[in-house]
């Protein structure tokens, strides 16, 4: 089964993950009003002389990095490992905002000054 992806404009494979992807991308555009426009779904990164894939960028209006989202199935558990690893793509975006989401549970992170602490809510689009 597929379903279209409004953000890369095409149909693509309705995975577990996908399915994430898709309710994280439509609360990110219906709900908070983020611009499809200034997202970048599936990106490399550059970690360590290896190639990631992160799964949703925001980049503000001056095309930087503002939010980066980590997208699980529903039956993965967010621990501190997942964390870990957005943390380290985080590493190479540098961007000030941070969401992991199985779609059940969902975890917001500012980093700002070098630190990260956690957030009730979505920030708005700048």
């Amino acid at each position: 089964m597929k379903v279209f992806d409004p953000v890369r404009k095409q149909y693509v494979e309705l995975t577990p993950e996908e399915q994430v992807r898709q309710y994280c991308l439509n609360v990110l555009t219906k709900q908070f009003g983020y611009p499809k426009s200034a997202i970048a779904v599936e990106g490399q990164i550059s970690l360590n002389s290896m190639t990631k894939r992160f799964d949703i960028l925001v980049y503000d209006k001056d095309l930087k990095p503002f939010l980066l989202v980590e997208c699980k199935r529903k039956e993965v558990k967010l621990t501190q490992q997942t964390i870990n690893q957005v943390v380290a793509y985080n590493f190479a975006i540098q961007a000030p905002y941070i969401m992991i989401t199985n779609s059940l549970t969902t975890y917001l992170i500012e980093y700002k000054d070098g630190e990260y602490s956690f957030l009730d809510t979505l920030p708005a689009y700048p």
